[in-house]
C-alpha cells in the first residue's frame, strides 16, 4: 500500500505535465505548426545553451522564495495570497537599508538589508493573520486587499518620497543606487569554472544558494521535528490537535509569519542582486506565480525548487519557441496553466483515492472477526 501511494504521488505531477503537453500540442496543430518541432525547439533552446541555463537559474531564484512562502502557509491550512504585497514591502525595506545607510562593511550592511526584507514581509503578513485569529476575517480577502495597499504605498514612496534626485526630470522613477556593501555578490566566477559563461552569468547571485538552503532547512523542520508534527496535526484536524494540547492559533501564527518573512525575500535577487536600486518597473507577479509553484510542488519545500526551475525553463523556452519556431509564446503560458490545472485535479483525485484505501484498510480488521464468528455458527 505504501509503495503504491508513493508511486501515485511521484506519477501525479509527471502525468499532469504530460497532459499539459498533449493539450498544448493540439493547440499547436490548430495554428498549423508541428508539435514535435515546437517542443524540440523548446528543449534545445532551453537546455542546450549556456545562456539559457543561466537565465533559468536567474529566473528561478525569486520563484523559489515566492513558492516556498506560499507552500509554508498552505502547510498550515492557511491561504497566503498576499505574497505579492509582502515581497513589495520586503523589497522596499531592503532598498531603504541599502541606500539609506552608508559606511557599513559588507559583512554588516548586506545581512542587515536581507533581514530588513524578511521583517518587512512579516510586518505586512501580521495584519491578515491577526485579523483571522482575533476577528475571524478570512485571510484570502485580507491578503488580497493588502496586495493593493502595498502596491500603492510602494508607488508613493518611490515616486514622491525617496526618488533618486539625479533622476528628477527624466522618465526614470527609482530610489538612489545602493553601495557595493549592500549588493549580493554574483556567482559568475563560480559558474565560469563550471563552464557556464556569458553575459547572463553575472545575473545569477548567491541568493540562489540561500533559497536552496532555506528549502532544505524547512524540509527538515517540517518533517523531522516536533514543530513539524504539530503543523501537520493542525492542518489535518484542528479540533483533534486542540484536544491533544496543540495550540492551533500559535502554530498558525508562526507559520503565517514565516511565510511572510520568506515572501519578503522574493524580490531581493532583482533589487540587491541585479538592479542595485528599486525601480517603479520592479518585476511584479511573483506572488501569484508562487501559488502555482506551491501547488505544483504539493507544498514540499524541495519540490518548490524543481517547480521553480520548470517555470524558469518554460519562461526561457517561450522566447526560443517564439523566435525560432514562429509560434506565439502564449502557447507556453497556456501550457503552464494546463499543467497547474491538471496538477490540482490530479492531486484531488489522488487524495480521495488515498482516503478511500485507508478507510477500507481500517474496516478490514473490524469485519474479519465478525465474518469468522458467523462462519463458526
Amino acid at each position: 500500500m505504501k509503495w503504491r501511494l508513493l508511486v501515485l504521488q511521484i506519477a501525479t505531477p509527471i502525468l499532469a505535465i504530460v497532459f499539459g503537453v498533449v493539450i498544448a500540442s493540439i493547440i499547436v496543430l490548430a495554428i498549423g505548426r508541428n508539435p514535435l518541432d515546437v517542443f524540440g525547439v523548446l528543449l534545445r533552446f532551453g537546455l542546450l545553451r549556456a545562456d539559457s541555463l543561466l537565465s533559468i537559474l536567474f529566473k528561478a531564484t525569486p520563484l523559489i522564495f515566492a513558492g516556498l512562502a506560499v507552500a509554508l502557509s498552505f502547510r498550515a491550512a492557511l491561504w497566503n495570497i498576499g505574497v505579492e504585497g509582502q515581497y513589495y514591502i520586503g523589497a522596499f525595506c531592503a532598498a531603504y537599508v541599502g541606500f539609506g545607510i552608508k559606511g557599513l562593511p559588507v559583512a554588516v550592511h548586506l545581512p542587515l538589508a536581507v533581514l530588513a526584507a524578511g521583517l518587512g514581509g512579516m510586518l505586512w503578513a501580521l495584519v491578515p493573520i491577526l485579523l483571522k485569529l482575533r476577528r475571524g476575517a478570512h485571510e484570502v480577502i485580507t491578503t488580497i486587499m493588502m496586495n493593493y495597499i502595498a502596491a500603492a504605498v510602494i508607488l508613493y514612496l518611490i515616486a514622491d518620497v525617496f526618488r533618486d534626485p539625479s533622476q528628477i526630470g527624466t522618465p526614470r522613477v527609482r530610489t538612489p543606487e545602493f553601495p557595493g556593501s549592500a549588493r549580493v555578490p554574483s556567482m559568475g566566477p563560480l559558474l565560469g569554472l563550471l563552464g557556464l559563461t556569458g553575459p547572463d552569468a553575472n545575473k545569477v547571485n548567491w541568493l540562489l544558494i540561500f533559497g536552496l538552503v532555506l528549502c532544505v532547512l524547512f524540509t527538515v523542520l517540517l518533517s523531522r521535528t516536533r514543530f513539524g508534527y504539530e503543523v501537520r496535526a493542525v492542518a489535518f484536524n484542528p479540533q483533534a490537535a486542540e484536544a491533544a494540547g496543540i495550540p492551533n492559533a500559535r502554530i498558525q501564527f508562526l507559520m503565517f509569519m514565516l511565510s511572510g518573512g520568506v515572501a519578503g525575500l522574493a524580490g531581493l535577487s532583482d533589487v540587491l542582486g541585479f538592479f542595485g536600486y528599486l525601480d517603479i518597473d520592479f518585476p511584479k507577479g511573483l506572488g501569484f506565480l508562487g501559488i502555482s509553484i506551491a501547488l505544483l510542488a504539493k507544498n514540499n519545500p524541495l519540490g518548490v525548487v524543481l517547480a521553480a526551475l520548470l517555470f524558469g525553463f518554460l519562461d526561457r523556452g517561450a522566447l526560443g519557441v517564439q523566435f525560432f519556431a514562429r509560434v506565439p509564446k502564449e502557447v507556453i503560458v497556456i501550457l503552464q496553466a494546463l499543467i497547474i490545472l491538471a496538477i490540482v485535479v490530479a492531486y484531488e483525485l489522488v487524495t480521495r483515492y488515498i482516503r478511500m484505501q485507508r478507510k477500507r484498510e481500517a474496516e478490514r480488521p473490524a469485519t474479519a472477526p465478525a465474518a469468522a464468528a458467523e462462519a463458526g455458527h
